[in-house]
């Protein structure tokens, strides 16, 4: 089921297009400094597009605003597949990933035997190739990795995501050496906070923070429900401070990854 706010953008998008001396898809891309490849995608409602994507084709095609307007009602839609997709697309753009996680190993440290195992335990009625579909999409977001700029990326983990055992001992083993590989990496730090802790601020519910160099920062959560992207400010703010609360309570980096090591010796 796609966004009918989405529809209406990219519907417009193309009315304003065309209305512009039926402009191209290429000439507009070359106007904005977008691929052709992602027009056509947004016209299609097949993407959601960045909020800068959005004002330049504003710009280009003077809708007076109109195309920013239908973005702006985007946020406000709570469709669980939407919300994702969203966040996935803020993520290969964004230059920092803060991550808070209680329960499990976050999507884009996992191997794919952690994705499958996890997955096919939440989705017990999903035909195996719907799974293995699902690990891919999982196991693509890890090309932030790869880039020639890869992010700032930040993981607060409780210690009950590196014991609780995901597929048995030999993929659970295999995951924290996975993570332990990830955390001598340039850029990536992991902390973890111990049981000895007891109680703290992340007890809760688990997030994420994306920031970006030319945009302010959102935050991402999920209940049984549905996927939740969060833009407002006070509450991307408290998302923000909640999440330094957890770094305090947290083991420094190196001795974070001492741990992980132990633990997966122990398995």
């Amino acid at each position: 089921m796609r966004s009918p706010t989405l529809i209406a953008l990219g519907s417009e998008l193309r009315r304003y297009r065309l209305a512009a001396g039926n402009m191209t898809q290429g000439h507009l891309a070359k106007l904005i400094n977008y691929s052709e490849g992602m027009i056509s995608n947004v016209e299609t409602a097949q993407k959601v597009p960045r909020r800068d994507f959005v004002e330049r084709c504003d710009q280009a095609l003077k809708t007076g605003g109109t195309l920013m307007v239908l973005h702006g009602l985007l946020k406000h839609e709570t469709h669980p597949v939407q919300s994702f997709a969203r966040f996935a697309e803020a993520e290969r753009q964004a230059s920092g990933i803060h991550m808070w996680d209680i329960v499990v190993v976050p999507g884009i440290f996992q191997t794919p035997e952690y994705a499958r195992a996890l997955l096919a335990a939440g989705r017990p009625a999903a035909r195996p190739e719907v799974i293995e579909d699902l690990v891919t999409a999982r196991i693509e977001r890890q090309e932030v990795f790869s880039r020639e700029r890869p992010p700032a990326l930040w993981a607060v983990l409780d210690e009950s995501a590196l014991r609780r055992q995901i597929g048995g001992t030999k993929t659970q083993r295999g995951q924290l050496e996975r993570l332990a590989e990830l955390a001598e990496q340039p850029g990536v730090n992991i902390q973890v906070i111990p049981h000895t802790m007891g109680a703290h601020p992340g007890l809760t519910s688990s997030f994420i923070i994306l920031s970006f160099d030319d945009a302010p920062d959102i935050a991402y959560s999920e209940d049984p429900a549905t996927g939740h992207l969060h833009e407002k400010p006070d509450l991307v703010k408290a998302m923000s401070q909640a999440y330094e609360a957890l770094r305090v309570f947290a083991l420094p980096v190196p001795t974070s990854l001492d741990l992980i090591r132990q633990i997966r010796e122990e398995l």
